[in-house]
């Protein structure tokens, strides 16, 4: 283990390792009841860009009862996506930007203890959201310039493989030079 966090930070920089770490914590914070796991996948171009690739498995079982296709995406970007790109100051990846490359699953069940009964049965249908995202624009969620939405729309957003937009839950505006409260 200790051998592969030193080779991707010796390929990839500390920032690529740190943010694998964040990817999988959110991903468990967030509710994983499945295997979760996060593995770069390496560089790929895109629209003549280069992405640094992370992909993303949050053992994830959406409740289809409490969350429509929308919302499953929303929550996706809100508490795995943006809160794991809030925990860095800045972003230095050998890349133009990232692609994270999400799965999960969902599936209608009455709560939790009804999941887990029934995981050997299945685990839902999967689902597979592939973000691609610019280092600059991530720098300007860090410097509180644009909000989650800004960034969400400057991204390419695509659920199995098919472009979507994303309607990012309301959080905190930045703040502007316009906008700040004068002493």
């Amino acid at each position: 283990m200790i051998r592969a966090i030193a080779e991707i930070r010796r390929k990839y920089g500390a920032d690529a390792v740190m943010m694998e770490g964040t990817l999988l914590s959110h991903s468990i914070q967030a509710g994983s009841v499945l295997e979760t796991a996060v593995t770069i996948a390496d560089v790929q171009r895109r629209d003549a860009r280069t992405y640094l690739v992370f992909a993303v498995e949050t053992g994830l079982v959406y409740n289809d009862r409490e969350l429509s296709a929308d919302e499953r995406l929303r929550r996706t970007w809100t508490r795995i996506v943006e809160r794991s790109l809030r925990t860095f100051r800045a972003l230095d990846l050998p890349a133009d930007g990232l692609c994270l490359a999400i799965t999960y699953s969902h599936k209608p069940y009455a709560d939790e203890p009804d999941l887990r009964s029934h995981l050997s049965e299945g685990h839902g249908e999967r689902e597979s959201v592939v973000l691609y995202l610019l280092t600059s624009d991530v720098s300007e969620l860090l410097g509180n310039r644009i909000g989650g939405q800004q960034l969400a729309d400057r991204s390419v957003v695509l659920v199995n493989d098919r472009p979507q937009r994303i309607r990012v839950e309301p959080t905190e505006a930045p703040a502007s030079a316009d906008t700040a409260p004068t002493p």
